[in-house]
């Protein structure tokens, strides 16, 4: 089986394996009883470890083979969540779930793109990077209703033992993948800093208040739609059947770098409606139309970050994955003066739309 088959059975289960959880992470934190202030802590000490955890994932890259970080990060992922179900109310243990989970999150997040940049080919990398998209959103798909459906069905135990299930399935084809060992271990991040486009960094910037608005999506239908998960489930099947439908009919008919910007503000003009519509059958068709525009947007970003050749691949995702993880930590920490989550999308949405009048897809 071809290296990118194997990576994209990987991304499938792994994806299904993180989301039955992350995507309710604020849900769970505000259930337990912890405030808004505090969720956005939460998120702060999450990213800002991230930044220790992508550069020493990376690095440990020249020493030893990617796929036992992997291995790795599969089961402190699971276990992140048995220690949130187990842990007291206190400021104490938020921070150490958050340091759990981000070193969890992290270890795969970053080789996630490492895996993928190694195997795209070179002469079709758009058409792969589709192919990734697609896998992803098929288990998007499912996961979100999977983990509500068995969580108020059966309990959150449950739910962590079918993540792990899925962690250590996602583990098999991993084994399996053929990547050559880095070696060149005298390349300066200074160096491939500089060789950036800096549209591209730019655009790596304010892509971060997209990633924050997602995180906090659920804790807002949470509080203001429906306070089932089981709704929010459904929230993201509409999510990812709106996906898959505009990978295959749109994506080969329109060119998305031209009309990036038109299309982002119709992804604006969506958002905005659905922070101010209450009504839950109405939002399900908003669900609908954002999936399609969310999905635009997430196809130039990733299109974005793998529009790199394969020279000096671990220096350039450690140089993306800082300005990631710093930028959002310190949106999270300014938001956490900010006590109104409606305010807080808001400023979310107004990052996104700065976006899109930044062109994106440079070589380097």
């Amino acid at each position: 089986m071809a290296n990118y088959k194997k990576y994209n059975i990987f991304i499938f289960l792994s994806t299904v394996a993180r989301n039955i959880f992350e995507i309710f992470s604020s849900v769970f934190l505000y259930k337990m009883g912890y405030n808004l202030k505090e969720i956005m802590l939460f998120y702060f000490i999450l990213y800002f470890t991230a930044i220790l955890v992508n550069y020493i994932s990376l690095k440990l890259l020249y020493y030893i083979n990617g796929r036992w970080i992997l291995i790795f990060s599969s089961l402190l992922f699971s276990y992140s969540f048995y220690y949130l179900i187990n842990m007291d109310n206190n400021i104490t243990n938020l921070i150490i779930f958050s340091i759990i989970n981000s070193i969890a999150s992290y270890t795969y997040h970053s080789l996630r793109h490492y895996f993928a940049i190694e195997i795209l080919p070179k002469d079709n990398k758009q058409t792969s990077t589709l192919n990734i998209l697609i896998f992803t959103y098929i288990a998007l798909i499912f996961a979100p209703y999977i983990g509500a459906f068995v969580t108020e069905k059966y309990g959150i135990t449950v739910t962590v033992i079918l993540s792990l299930v899925f962690s250590i399935l996602g583990i098999i084809p991993i084994l399996k993948l053929d990547i050559k060992k880095q070696t060149n271990k005298k390349i300066k991040l200074k160096q491939v800093y500089k060789k950036m486009p800096k549209n591209k960094i730019k655009f790596f910037i304010l892509e971060q208040f997209k990633v924050i608005f997602l995180s906090l999506q659920p804790l807002y239908l949470y509080l203001n739609i429906s306070s089932k998960l089981e709704y929010i489930g459904i929230f993201n099947i509409i999510l990812g059947i709106a996906s898959l439908i505009f990978i295959y009919i749109f994506i080969k008919k329109i060119n998305l770098n031209k009309y990036f910007i038109y299309l982002n503000i119709i992804f604006i003009i969506t958002l905005l409606f659905k922070i101010n519509i209450l009504n839950k059958n109405i939002l399900l068709v908003i669900a609908f139309f954002e999936g399609l525009f969310l999905k635009m947007y997430e196809t130039v970003s990733l299109t974005n970050i793998y529009n790199k050749d394969k020279n000096n691949v671990i220096e350039y995702l450690i140089i993306c994955e800082i300005i990631f993880c710093l930028t959002r930590s310190i949106i999270c920490l300014a938001c956490i003066f900010i006590l109104d989550l409606k305010l807080i999308l808001y400023l979310m949405i107004f990052g996104i739309l700065l976006s899109g009048f930044v062109k994106v897809n440079e070589k380097c």
